[in-house]
């Protein structure tokens, strides 16, 4: 008997263990980086200025004060480059139009061959100049291994390790 409570507690302080851990963080030995956005002012003293926001994965989100003839690129060089986790097939400009309809327009751009692929692509990459108001956007591209999702496994395991361990003490009497 006191080995089926001896065991039910040891499963019990495992999952409650597992389930308290942040899911991306379990047997990593890291952190969550919480970045937290910030005004930039990389005016032209001297020029014309406008400001944008960059918004997601990259290392210095925030809202941007920058000249005029900047572009997309100059954007992300000056937010620091993209982070691991950017999704950089589908980076997407969103820029009020001047259409009488009022619409804003989106501008999709895929710069992922550049930090991941072997051989980066020969095809021209848009580096539109970007205009007052534009709200850049780099999502997050989950890339999933086996060990981030041990929180999911490991209480799986331990309880069916758990529920054969008691089957065999029971009939082994």
């Amino acid at each position: 008997m006191k080995f089926i409570i001896s065991l039910v507690v040891v499963v019990i302080v495992t999952v409650d263990y597992v389930y308290s851990q942040d899911d991306d963080d379990l047997f990593l030995g890291k952190t969550k980086k919480e970045t937290q956005a910030a005004v930039y002012d990389l005016s032209d003293a001297t020029g014309v200025n406008m400001e944008v926001n960059l918004w997601g994965f990259v290392r210095y989100p925030g809202r941007y004060r920058v000249p005029v003839n900047t572009t997309f690129m100059d954007l992300i060089t000056f937010a620091g480059g993209p982070i691991t986790e950017s999704n950089l097939e589908e980076i997407r400009i969103l820029r009020n139009s001047s259409n009488p309809e009022g619409k804003p327009e989106m501008i999709v751009l895929n710069y992922d061959d550049l930090l991941w692929e072997k051989n980066i692509s020969s095809k021209p990459k848009l580096n539109p100049l970007l205009k007052p108001g534009d709200v850049i956007v780099i999502k997050e591209e989950r890339r999933y291994t086996f060990r981030e999702n041990m929180s999911f496994y490991l209480p799986i395991a331990t309880s069916l390790i758990s529920i054969v361990t008691l089957i065999v003490t029971l009939t082994s009497k």
